[in-house]
């Protein structure tokens, strides 16, 4: 008996080590308790009523059962936590459950290849998920297209100009000097003095020359000279060739020079011309013609530049504006008197460059700086632009809020009612009308005029209010109504239904010039239908219904109708009418056909 209890204390033990997790070494408290609680549960058992004995060894087949009932191999863990921890990790390293559960576990997140195609596409939809569901066409996704986009982002750089004014100052200054010999040579005609200036006032005079023929009065011996009211000398005169005037002026000659020094700075020069007969010798200032006298000089030239204050300039650059803005005056120079008109000049320039950025126009800017500059003022920018290059795939995309799809996955919350159908079921219609029309016609051709033919219709409007038969509305309510036609009543039925076009009013009556009675023409057809061809028709075959005095309702003709686009004729009078002509089943009738297709319960 002691060993059967044994048997049974350690079957529950293997029972309980099946099902209840493996533990740490620390758990030996736990372990021993839930031994105590099996050894109680058999005692319990052994003492109720009925309970009998059995032999375990009984439903074993063998010896070695046997043995194992009597020593199961899990007896090695009793008292044992650490073999038992021995044999967990021996376990989870063998076992192929194990083995997985450990693999996924210590793989974390799985591993997402950036560069998968799908995974592009699923970001892309992430990041622009709100024109997606908008309905909103962007870079990324092309909604009346339904493709997507990848887009690679380029640098690229451009210039433009700044057409800023850029002003500028020019200087001069000294390029070069030089020393040369001159001689400058005077005719001179008149009452003496005479005052002179030489071109150079940087001149110095070495000498003065006589040389030449001239006319005076008489047969003068010599001429005295003098220059700045200083004498210079006396120069003898021969006769000239010639003879002299009745009025006694003859032909003379000289041939004599002169050492002087003398700075022609001192502009103006005066020279005076005596002329001296006989031996008294004195001189008698009096008219000479033509007298020669050459100064020589020795001249100090100087070359002058000029310097810009903006340095080289572009031949992008031209100049606009200029102004002196400091005068005439004689400077020295380098020891040098030098006059000049202007001696700073102010100029103002315009640049032109090419604007490369033109065609970069859709990229984004990312930075501006100056490119060029003149004078310290920035002409040219230069622009560093970030250009999208687009490379689209088709895969069906469409966008909404309420109807999208993703790569052909289609979402559609609630059906719509398509305004293709209504234009198209309108046109056919137009076209059941239209052979109508001809069907059962004999003798007809392409031209002849047969198809929505229109019927002419007036009505009268008298003066001072008597009876108005062209009103739109408020029949029977208004006063004289009574007096109607039946025609304009019908006319006033038509206008109601939309079945009429205007075309007008003309005078029906004058008294005395006075119109007492005005009518109104109109164009009435058999249905909206075949208003609505009738009038988008003639505008497209450039026709019209005529004047209110002389209407043109006629029909179309076969060749006619042929001709008009009625994929472009606006149908929306018609919807209503086509609808309200509609006749759906009833829901039983519905259900009964159902049933009747699917094998139910027949009706």
């Amino acid at each position: 008996m002691t060993q059967l209890n044994n048997a049974l204390i350690l079957s529950a033990i293997l029972t309980l080590s099946a099902a209840l997790p493996v533990m740490a070494t620390n758990s030996e408290k736990d372990y021993r308790n839930n031994v105590q609680w099996a050894k109680d549960s058999i005692k319990q058992n052994q003492n109720k009523a009925g309970y009998t004995d059995f032999d375990v060894n009984s439903l074993c087949k063998d010896a070695t059962c046997q043995q194992e009932v009597a020593n199961p191999s899990e007896s090695r863990y009793y008292n044992n936590p650490s073999a038992m921890d021995s044999a967990k990790m021996q376990g989870m390293s063998t076992d192929g459950q194990a083995q997985a559960v450990t693999s996924g576990f210590n793989k974390g997140r799985p591993t997402i290849d950036e560069n998968d195609p799908a995974y592009h596409t699923a970001v892309g939809y992430q990041n622009d998920a709100y024109n997606i569901s908008h309905g909103i066409s962007s870079k990324y996704h092309d909604c009346e297209k339904g493709l997507v986009c990848e887009v690679d982002s380029q640098p690229r750089s451009c210039t433009l100009p700044t057409n800023n004014p850029v002003q500028c100052y020019l200087t001069p200054f000294v390029k070069s000097t030089s020393t040369q010999h001159k001689e400058h040579t005077f005719r001179l005609t008149g009452i003496p003095p005479f005052i002179i200036e030489l071109p150079n006032p940087n001149a110095q005079i070495t000498a003065i020359r006589l040389q030449g023929e001239f006319s005076s009065l008489g047969t003068a011996l010599s001429v005295k000279l003098s220059v700045n009211n200083a004498e210079v000398g006396i120069a003898p005169v021969t006769k000239g060739t010639g003879s002299c005037t009745p009025e006694g002026i003859c032909p003379a000659q000289v041939n004599t020079s002169f050492p002087y020094q003398g700075d022609a700075a001192n502009a103006p020069i005066n020279i005076n011309v005596g002329t001296i007969w006989g031996s008294a010798g004195f001189p008698f200032y009096v008219a000479v013609d033509n007298f020669p006298i050459t100064f020589i000089t020795t001249e100090n030239n100087v070359e002058i530049g000029y310097n810009n204050s903006c340095g080289a300039v572009l031949p992008e650059c031209q100049q606009v504006q200029s102004q002196c803005v400091e005068g005439k005056e004689t400077r020295m120079i380098n020891g040098i008197a030098v006059t000049l008109d202007c001696w700073k000049e102010q100029t103002t320039y315009q640049c032109a460059f090419p604007n490369t950025c033109t065609t970069l126009a859709d990229c984004s800017i990312q930075s501006t700086s100056c490119d060029t500059q003149l004078g310290g003022v920035c002409i040219k920018d230069k622009q560093q632009r970030l250009c999208d290059k687009q490379q689209c795939r088709d895969t069906g995309l469409i966008c909404g809020a309420d109807s999208f799809a993703l790569s052909g996955d289609y979402y559609d919350p609630a059906a719509t009612r398509s305004t293709d159908f209504n234009h198209a079921a309108a046109g056919l219609a137009a076209v059941s009308d239209a052979a109508g029309d001809v069907k059962d016609k004999a003798n007809i051709n392409e031209n002849s005029a047969i198809i929505f033919k229109g019927n002419i219709m007036e009505c009268s409007d008298k003066a001072l209010g008597i009876s108005n038969c062209c009103q739109d509305s408020g029949w029977g309510n208004g006063i004289g109504l009574t007096s109607c036609s039946e025609e304009e009543k019908a006319l006033g039925t038509a206008k109601k239904d939309k079945l009429t076009v205007s075309l007008g009013q003309y005078c029906a009556e004058k008294v005395l010039g006075v119109c007492i009675r005005k009518k109104k023409a109109y164009c009435a057809f058999d249905s909206k239908l075949a208003r609505i061809v009738q009038v988008e028709g003639r505008a497209q075959l450039g026709k019209n219904f005529g004047s209110a005095k002389h209407p043109d309702c006629s029909a179309f003709s076969p060749n006619e109708l042929q001709r008009i686009d009625m994929s472009s004729m606006d149908f929306s009078d018609f919807y209503e009418d086509m609808y309200d002509a509609i006749e759906l089943p009833s829901t039983d009738e519905i259900q009964k056909r159902l049933q009747q297709s699917v094998g139910g319960t027949k009706p």
